[in-house]
């Protein structure tokens, strides 16, 4: 009984699968066949009749017909085929077929994939003839009336083209040979053969718009504007000679020659439509022409600064002239007493000699002046040449002036100093000698005579016949800090010999009954009057006294210094 239920249910659900696949299949038939029906609307209403009313020809037609064939082939073939296609599906589904009905499912919506792309295909391919007939006929009435405006424009305005007229006129009537041309394929129908003579015609016809626009400026400087220039540059130039004017070259009139002979080349390339070469060729004569007006401007304003500061370079030069001559009978006199270490009288001399070679140049300007031959640039670049040599002389007769103008007071001031340190290196002696001390140690005396060797070396050179103020300086300068050492060696051998003394008598109270007081005392006699070693003397007794009697050495000192506030400062 259970295996008997156990079919049915097996049987019941295998029957469930197939009615449902059945349905399945059935609603993607009905899918499908609203699809085919709705592709065959859209083919039929596919317009090939109004292109065809536009009488095609050549590849135009040729397309054309490969669309129509296209299109029979899909509505009498294709479309047709997936209704059987349709049938069989259903047959093999009701057959329980159901690999084979799933397959040509997905086969019949691949086909109406295609026939879709392909009706698009179709009416893309109508639009696009529709359109090309469409702009071609807009081209022919555009470039027709290009034609007729460039016409127009050769014909009103043939003065501004000058020499290029004719091969204007000829490039014209070959646009409008191709125009024609053009026209013909346009209005049969064969739009791919016109669509390539169109972009030719467009493209000569911009270029030849484009060369209308560029040869008038160019035609009109080489008819007028450069012919006019040259005859007032060539009056000018009339006019200056007449006034006297040279140049530095006697360039100008062969140069409006050549240039009258470039405007008639550069003609010449204008009516050979070598527009480029045209304009270059302008280009260089008008800078040429620009070239020559600025050579006469330049005398023109040259002649003006040349009338401006001929006196002040006359003025200025017999100044310079004048204060070297002063600067030389000056440095003629001071070096009878002293010694120019600068080579100021050698300075001074090259400055005459650069002096009298810009006169020499001034003196040739003014003889060109007066004789009506000169160039008023080159003048006008010497004084100023000039004006900047006579600056950078006056600036050093200056500074060899300020050099030496300072050395008799200088002088003064030395021997002043000399006196001073005689005064002092004898004042340092007599107090050394007050002290009336044994000796005097090797040390102090050697330095003492080196600074008297210097003093009196030093009032040996500043009295000589001539005088080296630039070695007397440096030996001033070497005297004073040897003074000031001296003057420092002497205070402390005065405050030590002092000291020393003191504190030998200081000990003496205490000889008796301290035996290192006894032999320090000793040390520090023999020291101080055999030796002469009064520092090492005070250091020895100094030392005993303070093992004794701690702070006697500080209280002896405070009050050495005290009365001797001097020595204290120092």
């Amino acid at each position: 009984m259970q295996v008997a239920i156990g079919i049915v249910v097996v049987a019941l659900v295998i029957y469930a699968a197939i009615k449902g696949f059945q349905l399945y299949i059935d609603k993607q038939v009905k899918q499908l066949t609203a699809r085919q029906q709705a592709l065959v609307k859209q083919a039929q209403a596919t317009d090939f009749e109004k292109i065809e009313r536009l009488n095609l020809t050549g590849g135009s037609l040729a397309k054309l017909e490969a669309l129509q064939n296209d299109d029979q082939t899909m509505q009498n073939n294709h479309l047709p085929a997936i209704i059987e296609k349709l049938a069989q599906i259903q047959t093999q589904a009701k057959s329980v077929r159901f690999v084979d009905a799933r397959q040509n499912v997905k086969k019949v919506s691949a086909s109406l994939d295609d026939i879709e792309q392909q009706i698009a295909t179709t009416r893309k391919g109508l639009d696009a003839l529709k359109a090309a007939d469409e702009a071609h006929r807009q081209a022919v009435a555009s470039l027709e009336k290009k034609y007729q405006d460039l016409r127009k424009t050769l014909l009103s305005q043939n003065f501004s083209f000058g020499p290029s007229i004719d091969k204007l006129e000829d490039r014209l009537a070959n646009l409008e040979s191709d125009f024609d041309k053009f026209s013909q394929l346009a209005k049969a129908g064969d739009h791919d053969a016109a669509e390539t003579v169109l972009d030719q015609l467009r493209h000569d016809t911009s270029a030849l718009e484009t060369d209308i626009d560029r040869i008038p400026p160019i035609y009109k400087d080489l008819v007028s504007g450069f012919p006019d220039q040259l005859k007032e540059l060539q009056t000018g130039y009339n006019q200056l000679v007449d006034q006297h004017f040279h140049f530095e070259v006697n360039s100008i009139e062969p140069e409006i020659t050549a240039l009258l002979q470039a405007i008639d080349d550069n003609t010449k390339a204008l009516g050979e439509l070598r527009l480029d070469d045209a304009e270059n060729g302008n280009h260089a004569i008008e800078k040429r022409i620009d070239h020559l007006y600025d050579i006469m401007q330049t005398e023109i304003d040259a002649k003006a600064v040349v009338v401006e500061k001929q006196d002040d370079i006359s003025k200025f030069l017999n100044h310079a002239m004048n204060q070297n001559h002063h600067l030389q009978i000056e440095l003629d006199r001071l070096a009878q007493s002293y010694t120019l270490n600068n080579h100021e009288v050698e300075r001074t001399r090259e400055l005459n000699e650069q002096l009298k070679t810009i006169e020499s140049t001034y003196q040739a300007d003014m003889t060109a002046l007066t004789s009506k031959q000169a160039v008023y640039s080159e003048i006008a670049a010497h004084y100023q040449d000039q004006d900047d040599q006579l600056k950078g002389i006056e600036e050093e007769q200056v500074a060899i002036n300020d050099g030496v103008a300072g050395l008799a007071a200088e002088e003064t001031k030395a021997h002043d100093t000399l006196q001073r340190f005689d005064f002092e290196i004898h004042a340092i002696k007599r107090q050394v000698e007050n002290l009336n001390l044994p000796g005097l140690p090797q040390d102090y005396l050697d330095y003492f005579m080196v600074v008297t060797k210097e003093i009196e070396k030093l009032d040996h050179d500043i009295n000589k016949l001539v005088i080296n103020m630039d070695d007397i300086t440096k030996q001033l300068i070497v005297i004073q800090a040897d003074m000031a050492t001296l003057k420092e060696k002497t205070t402390d051998l005065i405050d030590s010999a002092i000291l020393a003394e003191q504190l030998l008598q200081y000990a003496n109270r205490y000889k008796t009954n301290h035996e290192d007081v006894q032999a320090a005392s000793e040390e520090a006699q023999h020291l101080f009057n055999d030796e002469h070693e009064y520092a090492r003397s005070l250091e020895v007794i100094a030392s005993a006294i303070d093992k004794v009697d701690p702070g006697a050495y500080k209280r002896i000192e405070d009050s050495y210094y005290a009365s001797h506030p001097d020595e204290s400062e120092q």
